[in-house]
């Protein structure tokens, strides 16, 4: 799973004039997402570097958590594994009014995690061809989550020519919407993220411009088949076990073979069941009376438990039974 790229920034960036517009409104609720793709142009994750917006950054490693902690929405959580210090990544968000402004995302981190928060944005008082810069750095203690608000953070802003980015003049230090009171309001972007010094962190409850993110396990389907719906008391049956993703991809997820009498209660019969090289959970087993079978799969960090349909295995009755039953 991959973030967007820098190079939506700097188109960003370099459009900032033409941002007058409001985003496009979001439908109402949080956005279950499982994985770091939003699908959404004004709010997405991507990664910049710590000491420059545009400076040199590497892209993360995202998968999946159950936690860390007690996530702030639903169970799970979007995991980012920085590939080096000096890349933050999280979200950026596109916005109308540099006043009215409020971006948060929550962020944990077992050991605690530096991060970084950039606004640019065009006010009433830029001079064609210049835009308003403004950065802060972040820290996330370990322990429990922590939701950031741009709305609540302290920048230091420098005005910066568009083209180059160079600085044209001293900084100032204020909030987004007191700077907005001094200046003028305005269209532009903010992007803030964590992982600053490398260690490992998690992101959940992304809100802005809209719209609210949670990020939650994938849907998988667990198939079964069996080779044989009719045998002999004693005769074994090989039963398989598929999982897939919502795009029909085989994940080889592990499974545990269940089995009951028809309306009995389910009982594991085996152990866990590793898969083949095709991704497909093999088992032989022997049937002595008329089963039901079902593959369950269990919880991951990716994904909640699930169970395949049930298929019934019939032990045909052996002919001296049948005879006995005739003569009473």
């Amino acid at each position: 799973m991959r973030l967007r790229t820098t190079m939506a920034l700097v188109a960003s960036a370099m459009t900032l004039a033409a941002l007058g517009a409001a985003p496009a409104e979001a439908a109402e609720g949080a956005q279950r997402l499982s994985g770091p793709a939003t699908g959404d142009p004004d709010v997405f994750l991507t990664y910049v570097g710590c000491d420059a917006l545009f400076g040199a950054a590497q892209p993360p490693q995202s998968r999946l958590n159950l936690g860390p902690y007690t996530a702030p929405m639903g169970r799970r959580s979007l995991g980012l594994v920085p590939a080096a210090p000096g890349t933050a990544s999280g979200p950026f968000t596109r916005f109308a009014s540099l006043a009215g402004l409020d971006t948060t995302v929550a962020v944990a981190s077992t050991s605690g995690s530096q991060g970084v928060s950039y606004v640019m944005a065009i006010t009433s008082d830029n001079l064609p061809g210049t835009a308003w810069r403004g950065r802060a750095a972040l820290s996330a203690p370990a322990g429990s989550w922590t939701t950031v608000s741009t709305a609540a953070t302290t920048y230091d802003w420098t005005l910066v020519e568009l083209g180059t980015l160079a600085p044209l003049g001293s900084s100032e230090t204020a909030t987004t919407a007191d700077f907005a009171a001094r200046h003028g309001d305005g269209a532009g972007f903010a992007v803030t993220g964590f992982g600053c010094d490398g260690a490992p962190f998690n992101l959940d409850a992304v809100r802005g411009s809209g719209s609210t993110f949670d990020f939650e396990g994938t849907t998988l389907a667990t198939g079964v088949a069996v080779d044989r719906r009719s045998v002999d008391a004693g005769q074994s049956v090989s039963l398989t076990g598929r999982v897939t993703d919502p795009s029909g991809r085989v994940t080889g997820d592990p499974l545990v073979l269940e089995s009951r009498r028809p309306g009995g209660a389910w009982a594991p019969a085996g152990d866990l069941v590793l898969t083949g090289p095709n991704g497909l959970a093999r088992v032989d087993v022997p049937v002595t009376e008329t089963t039901e079978f079902r593959w369950h799969r269990p919880e991951s960090q990716y994904a909640d438990e699930g169970w395949s349909d049930p298929v019934t295995v019939t032990v045909a009755e052996a002919p001296a039974a049948l005879e006995g039953a005739k003569n009473k």
